[in-house]
């Protein structure tokens, strides 16, 4: 049986507590107890903050994630043309999908992930850039310029943004199982569900750009 380090189960307990009620609710002192740690002063050994303990749960879960973004990329990059498309929207989707995947223990990034979006006081794109995290995103950047050339910069990372968005939000509701309850539509296979969230992805990354005005204010 895995014999974990006292940092690993903080860094678990923490995970499981944040996703299950929100990073803000949860107190030091609770990770601390669920732990099993008896030194009170434990977490705040290891990681001082709140904030610093944020990081250090993206520095656990990232490295590999983007690693995989980076063999989808290049798999992407190497295969026939007609195929491109589908391959990027797998690079941007499959790393978030294949955690879903892992139960012994279960990995939990899409749902902190989605929790951490909903955090102001978390600069979460300033530090996944400062530690490298975005190559796999920045790669995909790269391929989207090669396939959209006539599209503006500007809307390819916004798309961007909307499918990674996607993504993250639509595997937590899944795996917090509250999407039968709120839309009443069957989710249960996960293999159908992903696939359906990889077209969606690949069609928003390969739409025309229409331009668009909004209506005038009638206030």
């Amino acid at each position: 049986m895995e014999r974990l380090d006292t940092k690993a189960l903080l860094l678990r307990s923490a995970e499981l507590l944040f996703v299950e009620r929100g990073i803000d609710s949860v107190s030091l002192r609770e990770i601390n107890r669920h732990a099993g740690q008896r030194n009170a002063s434990s977490l705040h050994y290891h990681f001082s903050s709140r904030t610093n303990l944020l990081e250090a749960l993206v520095d656990w879960r990232m490295p590999p994630l983007d690693k995989r973004r980076l063999e989808l990329v290049e798999i992407c990059r190497l295969g026939p043309a007609e195929e491109k498309l589908r391959k990027l929207a797998e690079a941007i989707a499959m790393p978030l999908i294949e955690t879903m995947t892992i139960s012994n223990p279960p990995n939990n990034w899409v749902r902190l992930q989605a929790r951490i979006y909903q955090l102001d006081s978390f600069k979460f794109g300033a530090y996944f850039h400062s530690r490298g995290y975005d190559k796999g995103l920045l790669e995909v950047r790269k391929v989207q310029q090669e396939l959209a050339p006539e599209i503006s910069q500007l809307i390819r990372d916004q798309r961007l943004m909307f499918t990674t968005r996607l993504v993250v939000n639509s595997l937590a509701d899944w795996q917090r199982g509250v999407l039968p309850l709120q839309s009443g539509v069957g989710v249960d296979d996960l293999q159908v569900f992903a696939g359906n969230l990889i077209d969606c992805t690949q069609a928003i990354i390969g739409a025309e750009s229409v331009p668009f005005k909004l209506p005038d204010s009638t206030i």
